[in-house]
């Protein structure tokens, strides 16, 4: 019998899944598409031109999917952890307001200016206007990396005996010490340098399989500027990936010893069942870095050969690389939905005794949210387990068609629409 934690876990980690690669994409082209076209103006190239504007037409509808996804997650926490999202809401929610504005009354008005705006306002202002876009799709990350983060060290969070509460406790929020959390910055370039070099590595794929029946100018210079792109962000993806790594080690005793297989030296013997993961990652971890590897191998051969299996090669596993980082990233903090911060333990055993600041640990722990107690859906799902089950089926058959719909798409046949460049 599977049980409610493992099916809340399956369920978001899913959604994520589908999520995160729609949204890295449109964060990808939102700051390539620009730089394609100010090279296009300052060179008096026109198929650089050519290739903005094109790829522009995918851009709203790959971001409204990933949006309803976004909903999609939202719904799952507020319905299978409704304790996890009020205490996140409840402290981080300038920082889900700013998000929520950012994605939805400036980002997506941007890119409808954007695309509509093409051979209708001067060339500078429409670059201008593209970076403003890819500016405020920025923002969206930034936002919800922190709270990322906040699992990972809840950095600036106070903790107060309240025998009122629910769980015993109430929590509040420095938020001078919040923005300081140490993984938050490395995390967050990771993923903005990670989503241009996913989406250089997409596109190159693309341009690269379609290049053996269309030789082009257009078809060979977008897979050579891709390729370029791919290889650039995707190192400088490796170096912060590296160091937010090297922050959780530090900062995160569940997270590290979850990715690296053991306990960090520093976590006393005595915190061992405390700070325990539910899943040890390191076979993750390592086929995260062989699919790197192998696709760095790939795109320095792309530099020589245009070849289709190559191509698909890299298509498919950038996404695989993509998907399991995140995934292995969102599962490691488990069993905590927050990760009780290590520096905070002597002060919380001195200021209230060791019993409450367990009760604390305890109480962050993914399996007690989870519990009927805590939670009205899962004490209705206790008596009708079937509603479960029937929305993993549902769930299912919209994922399957959603990949109808973008093979669809993907596969209408379109035109190149000629602009005229001038030169400013």
């Amino acid at each position: 019998m599977v049980s409610a934690t493992e099916i809340a876990v399956g369920l978001i980690a899913w959604a994520f899944s589908v999520h995160l690669p729609l949204v890295y994409t449109v964060l990808g082209l939102g700051w390539i598409l620009p730089t394609l076209e100010l090279i296009g103006y300052k060179r008096n190239k026109q198929v650089y031109v050519d290739l903005a504007h094109n790829m522009a037409n995918y851009l709203i509808t790959v971001y409204a999917i990933g949006g309803l996804f976004g909903t999609i997650i939202t719904v799952f926490l507020a319905g299978l952890l409704p304790i996890f999202t009020n205490i996140a809401g409840a402290l981080l929610w300038p920082v889900w307001g700013v998000a929520i504005v950012f994605g939805v009354a400036i980002a997506l008005p941007f890119i409808g200016f954007y695309y509509r705006g093409f051979g209708r306002i001067s060339p500078m202002r429409h670059v201008a206007v593209g970076y403003g876009m890819a500016i405020s799709l920025t923002v969206i990350p930034a936002m919800f990396r922190l709270v990322f983060a906040f699992i990972n060290y809840p950095a600036g969070v106070e903790v107060f005996k309240d025998t009122s509460s629910i769980v015993g406790f109430t929590l509040g929020i420095n938020w001078s010490q919040v923005f300081l959390n140490p993984t938050y910055a490395p995390l967050f370039l990771a993923t903005l340098f990670g989503a241009i070099a996913m989406t250089g590595v997409l596109i190159n794929s693309i341009f690269g399989w379609r290049y053996s029946v269309d030789k082009s100018e257009y078809r060979l210079v977008g897979y050579r500027i891709s390729n370029w792109i791919s290889l650039i962000f995707g190192v400088l993806y490796a170096v912060f990936a590296g160091l937010y790594l090297y922050e959780v080690y530090l900062y995160s005793p569940t997270v590290a010893w979850s990715i690296f297989g053991k306990p960090p030296a520093y976590l006393p013997s005595s915190l061992y069942p405390v700070y325990e993961p539910t899943m040890i990652l390191t076979g993750v971890f390592y086929m995260d870095i062989a699919l790197g590897l192998i696709l760095l191998i790939l795109i320095a051969l792309s530099f020589k050969f245009i070849n289709r299996p190559i191509s698909a090669l890299k298509l498919v596993l950038v996404l695989l690389l993509m998907i399991s980082a995140e995934v292995m990233n969102g599962l490691a903090h488990l069993p905590y939905a927050i990760v009780p911060p290590l520096p905070a333990v002597p002060a919380l055993v001195k200021a209230y005794g060791l019993q409450f600041t367990l009760q604390v640990a305890n109480t962050l722990k993914v399996s007690t949210l989870l519990t009927p107690e805590l939670n009205a859906l899962l004490q209705l799902v206790s008596i009708q387990p079937g509603l479960i089950y029937g929305s993993l089926v549902v769930f299912a058959f919209f994922n399957a068609l959603l990949l109808y719909v973008i093979y669809a798409a993907l596969s209408w046949k379109w035109t190149p629409q000629s602009l005229r460049v001038e030169r400013q």
